[in-house]
């Protein structure tokens, strides 16, 4: 008998010992789980509403028919303006070699109240039009481009008026619209540099408007 008390008395030590184990481990997680948990989500970023910069749109380049009439009509809107009038032609291998001086004098002196205007002495069927169009986009001629039209039996050169038909000829008029200065190829004893075109453009400009 006594070994059995012994045993006896022995796993009720041991029981008694696992259910305060048990107790323990019962009380820690019910604090455990009685504790507030974070359930906040992370922070996002507003969304950016700012509209996106877009470079400025440039102006776009046109090609207008025009006879002699009509340039002269183009001519009056331009008062109170100092204008340049470039003639030239696709054929015109100096015509085409030196007209970017005519695209940098109309960026360069337009703030100061220059005008341009190119006017092409091609012909004006439709395949000569691409080609003229072309060309001044390239050359990026944001200014008035007329391709000289006449009648039937008529020359643009002779209604235009240029002289000997030389080409490239240029015109420079004051802010009232007087012309005050021809650059031609038809006396060959009057040649002409880029440099003179644009000093004859300065002195224009120092005209004020009335």
């Amino acid at each position: 008998m006594p070994d059995c008390q012994s045993r006896f008395h022995h796993i009720t030590r041991t029981g008694s010992h696992t259910l305060s184990v048990l107790l323990l481990g019962i009380i820690c997680w019910s604090c455990s789980s009685n504790e507030p948990t974070d359930t906040s989500q992370p922070e996002t970023q507003p969304e950016s509403t700012s509209a996106e910069i877009k470079p400025e749109k440039t102006v776009d380049i046109t090609l207008t028919l025009s006879d002699a009439e009509g340039f002269k009509e183009i001519l009056a809107k331009q008062n109170g303006k100092v204008v340049l009038v470039d003639f030239w032609a696709t054929w015109c291998v100096p015509c085409v070699k030196n007209f970017h001086h005519t695209v940098e004098w109309s960026q360069k002196y337009a703030d100061q109240g220059l005008s341009v205007i190119s006017v092409s002495m091609d012909e004006s069927d439709e395949d000569t039009q691409k080609a003229v169009l072309k060309f001044l986009e390239k050359e990026d001629a944001q200014f008035t481009n007329i391709l000289a039209t006449a009648a039937d039996d008529q020359d643009p050169i002779d209604t235009f008026g240029i002289d000997g038909g030389a080409l490239p000829h240029y015109r420079i008029y004051d802010r009232t619209g007087k012309l005050i200065k021809k650059f031609s190829f038809a006396d060959p004893d009057k040649l002409f540099t880029q440099e003179d075109i644009e000093t004859a453009i300065q002195e224009a400009l120092k005209q004020k408007p009335e």
